[in-house]
């Protein structure tokens, strides 16, 4: 069901999809358009910003949309255990299985596969999967015939899956397969338009959800939000709404929200910025690999101690404060202040838990 007046489209067991920023309406016009071509579609963005939802969008809007719809968690399992959750096994392949078990992939026969975290996936695996799209067959764990299947296989990473390819930890092959045609998710800072749209509609869920009746947003709170860049995408922005519903304290969650202003920006760049930009394979992939790695390391560690000293610098050094103020337990700032050897200036007070004191 689509609600033409806020662009929201349910897709049921509480998914829902939003096309009211430009960026998005594309997402939703490529999804309408892959729905019904056979192809495989990679499904690219950072933590949150809705790629399995989209998935869930072109299988909905496809001719199979009445047979099995399955996602596998490729990071949420070890090899072995992933291997027999999409393959099967038969009985007696492992100890204790007394009876064969269908994989997912028998499972969605006719019907559409999500592997999620797909760039998680093991060398072996990588390599099974690639006799799947080739030959449309596998063999199960401990089994000696093979099984086919017509599946429709969507995948989605949010790791660089250039740089993946470059350190050899992602199949070059592989990932030709599986892109047929990418579809890349716009972070949520880069759709604002839709921040009031979803915050009213995560706090008409979470109301419902605990029982509680909605909280508006005033003026003041939803530019707070829109100034945030929400490094954490939707999946923040839903927390966000549930801590304010339960807290029901304005003043508290716009302060929140002020707190990192300063410093949500440095996280999203240091984590996700340089990486953004690695577009192409490069032919000494190894080497350059690792001096990518390296860089951004170096990189990630000079903002983060940045950042680090500016809230300690503007709490006077109540490391208390300043890990609240970081959004941080006050034992994670300690081991970061020793990992990153920050040092007070001399003849400055260092509070601890509010009491002032030389050190």
């Amino acid at each position: 069901m689509r609600n033409t007046d806020t662009a929201i489209e349910e897709l049921g067991n509480g998914e829902f999809f939003l096309a009211a920023s430009s960026a998005m309406r594309k997402v939703r016009i490529q999804a309408e358009l892959l729905a019904n071509i056979d192809v495989p579609v990679l499904i690219l963005g950072e933590s949150g910003t809705g790629k399995e939802v989209t998935a869930h969008l072109i299988h909905k809007l496809s001719s199979h949309s009445q047979r099995r719809f399955l996602k596998v968690n490729c990071a949420g399992l070890p090899g072995e255990l992933l291997e027999s959750e999409l393959f099967g096994y038969e009985r007696g392949a492992f100890t204790g299985r007394v009876r064969k078990k269908q994989g997912k992939f028998e499972l969605c026969d006719q019907g559409t596969i999500l592997l999620d975290e797909v760039a998680e996936m093991s060398a072996n695996l990588q390599a099974k999967l690639l006799h799947v799209f080739q030959d449309k067959q596998f063999f199960p764990l401990g089994g000696e015939n093979t099984v086919e299947v017509n599946v429709r296989i969507l995948s989605a990473t949010n790791v660089n899956i250039h740089q993946a390819i470059a350190e050899r930890r992602f199949r070059e092959d592989l990932y030709y397969r599986l892109s047929a045609f990418t579809i890349m998710m716009p972070p949520l800072r880069e759709r604002q338009e839709e921040i009031p749209l979803l915050l009213r509609h995560f706090m008409g869920r979470v109301a419902t959800q605990y029982s509680r009746p909605p909280l508006r947003f005033s003026s003041g709170l939803i530019e707070a939000c829109l100034r945030y860049s929400w490094p954490g995408n939707l999946r923040e922005l839903e927390n966000f709404v549930k801590r304010y519903l339960i807290m029901a304290d304005e003043a508290m969650a716009t302060a929140e929200l002020r707190a990192n202003w300063r410093y949500d920006q440095i996280a999203v760049d240091a984590s996700s910025g340089p990486t953004a930009h690695l577009v192409s394979v490069p032919t000494d992939g190894e080497a350059q690999g690792i001096q990518v790695k390296s860089s951004l390391r170096t990189l990630k560690d000079e903002t983060e101690a940045r950042a680090i000293t500016r809230a300690l610098e503007e709490t006077r050094w109540n490391r208390k404060r300043a890990a609240r103020l970081l959004s941080i337990s006050y034992r994670g700032l300690l081991y970061k202040i020793r990992q990153h050897r920050i040092t007070r200036p001399s003849g400055t007070m260092m509070t601890q838990f509010g009491d002032n004191k030389k050190v």
